[in-house]
């Protein structure tokens, strides 16, 4: 960690560059949305440009305890709008890269898969905290107790508290990019053709589908097409739904097309209208079988995949 004394403006503003992407990446595990964790960074900013000549003698615990302390009172207000969202509520998906494309287009540390993301769902803020500086950034006990006061053995129970509470098997675990890549391949290979039974045939019997789309259809040529309001569950509905779904939008739609990207450090489907992003579909695999669809349709969280600037 980085001793030091807050000085210049110009040296304060340097040091905090040093931890942004750090910052951003804490932020966003913790809300899910790429847009209220840029809004956190950039508040924390302010605050920390507005001390006054302080000793701070971690700057990296510092800064971490600012971010997760907010993000922790944010989470505790903005429970009440989940209880009241319109159908299953899903993170906004974060672009890593395009596989074309070998540069990161942020430097994001480390970007949790949907899947975990919604599971962190299941937890206190502070769970979620502890948990996710734990597991995913390695900080350890002692270090987790100087950020949220507490004592070592109770961030210790805290902990294994979140990780009881998320079925007590959820670890870090690599993702198998090429399976993955292959499997969304196929996957839209199945269903650009309507072939119900290859896309049944890559799905594991017990598999769910989660969709979000906020309570807001896409309309087009007088016909709207909405997301499930409820999860979806067995590979028979779970194709069913899917194969619907994408006739009327085939049918439907102009000018449809899709590319697979990395969202979340998972190959990923992205589907346009022209330039307008409207369909976003990860998986969750096991044994070489998808087990979980995520598929995110809300505007408001594909805004940044869209190739021009748009406002629904």
């Amino acid at each position: 960690m980085m001793q030091s004394d807050v000085g210049s403006m110009d040296s304060k503003t340097e040091i905090f560059l040093e931890y942004r992407a750090l910052l951003f990446s804490v932020a966003y595990n913790m809300l899910g949305i790429v847009e209220n964790a840029e809004d956190m960074v950039q508040e924390i900013y302010l605050k920390w440009m507005e001390l006054e000549n302080e000793n701070i003698k971690y700057v990296k615990a510092y800064l971490v305890k600012m971010v997760t302390n907010k993000c922790i009172n944010y989470l505790e207000s903005a429970k009440v709008k989940r209880e009241q969202y319109v159908g299953v509520w899903l993170p906004e998906p974060f672009v890593n890269y395009e596989m074309d494309r070998e540069h990161k287009l942020v430097d994001s540390y480390h970007a949790l898969s949907i899947g975990v993301l919604r599971m962190l769902e299941k937890l206190t803020p502070q769970e979620r905290a502890i948990f996710i500086l734990h597991e995913v950034f390695a900080y350890d006990h002692k270090e987790l107790a100087e950020i949220f006061d507490k004592t070592e053995d109770n961030c210790r129970q805290i902990f294994k508290r979140a990780r009881d509470n998320m079925g007590g098997n959820v670890k870090r675990f690599i993702v198998d990019t090429i399976a993955h890549k292959k499997m969304a391949a196929n996957f839209f290979e199945a269903l650009s053709e309507g072939k119900i039974e290859d896309l049944i045939e890559l799905f594991k019997e017990d598999i769910v589908l989660y969709a979000d789309g906020g309570g807001k259809a896409l309309a087009v040529s007088g016909v709207r097409i909405s997301a499930a309001l409820n999860p979806i569950y067995g590979r028979e509905d779970v194709s069913r739904f899917i194969i619907t779904v994408t006739n009327r939008i085939f049918e439907h739609v102009p000018d449809v097309h899709s590319e697979i990207i990395i969202s979340n450090g998972v190959p990923s489907i992205i589907s346009y209208t022209g330039l307008v992003a409207f369909s976003f579909n990860s998986f969750d695999m096991e044994g070489g079988k998808i087990t979980t669809i995520y598929s995110q349709t809300n505007p408001d969280k594909l805004k940044q995949f869209n190739k021009i600037f748009y406002n629904p």
